[in-house]
């Protein structure tokens, strides 16, 4: 059963999506909040985030897809997308997911960029966090950069605009109206550095490993926090950063099925 719903504050509506079985038996003491990937990686894996909820969901925990605030279905402009109102959502979604499922405890998955976001608001916590990261993108001066980069790919070398000259407005990005606060804001961030509650448990699904993803998991582990890295399938990788498929719908499903069967206790990590 997938229940679509608004929640937030007066004057900052969430949209979410719980994803949930009528009656699990037995119970789950924890739910799954899962958080989209900003820009245009949010619109291309929409399909893999609601079908990993919705596996997940059918086993028997509950799980909550959400859009931020300024993005989808959620109101506000592109614009008022800022990283402290993120760290606000997020808060809101989870004690969504915590009185709708009726659960403990919550386990969050970030796919992409929002695991900054994500690590930026665990860093408040006190108590240990459960989280997944999704082909993470830890380092934020990069992320950044990878987004204008695609940016000036698209506008001049992707063969979107032929015999015609085209740029975009200062403020936007990828198609997306974006304030220099924002990504001020994310390239500020780097995951290696955020200190998770000790006793934290991260667990990595990726494709490949690489030197940022080695130094966040040396970074965590001399804070206390257990960290652990599952291969994909490397043949089923997205091409996320290919000009060509910019606007193809991303959804591995192989990757997907892994992570449900993990995310499920089915098969070990």
């Amino acid at each position: 059963m997938s229940a679509p719903f608004f929640f937030g504050s007066p004057g900052r509506s969430l949209f979410g999506l719980l994803h949930a079985r009528e009656e699990a038996i037995p119970a789950s003491q924890h739910a799954l909040l899962l958080c989209a990937p900003l820009l245009q990686d949010g619109i291309r894996s929409h399909r893999a985030l609601w079908s990993l909820a919705q596996t997940v969901g059918e086993f028997g925990i509950p799980a909550l897809t959400f859009d931020w605030y300024g993005t989808g279905d959620s109101g506000g402009e592109d614009g008022e997308l800022s990283l402290p109102g993120m760290l606000d959502d997020l808060d809101r979604a989870c004690a969504e997911v915590l009185r709708r499922g009726e659960v403990a405890s919550v386990q969050f998955l970030a796919l992409r960029s929002a695991a900054l976001p994500l690590m930026a608001a665990l860093e408040r916590r006190v108590d240990a966090v459960d989280i997944v990261l999704w082909d993470p993108q830890l380092d934020g001066a990069k992320l950044v950069a990878s987004w204008k980069a695609q940016h000036r790919q698209q506008l001049h070398e992707s063969g979107r605009y032929v015999n015609v000259a085209h740029e975009s407005d200062a403020d936007e990005l990828l198609g997306f109206g974006v304030t220099d606060t924002l990504l001020d804001a994310l390239s500020g961030l780097d995951a290696a550095h955020i200190r998770l509650p000790s006793g934290s448990r991260v667990r990595m699904a990726v494709w490949e490993m690489d030197e940022d993803l080695d130094r966040f998991a040396r970074e965590q582990r001399a804070g206390g926090v257990s960290v652990e890295a599952v291969l994909l399938d490397e043949g089923e990788r997205p091409e996320w950063n290919v000009p060509s498929r910019f606007g193809g719908q991303v959804f591995p499903r192989r990757a997907v099925a892994q992570l449900a069967q993990r995310m499920t206790a089915q098969v070990p990590w």
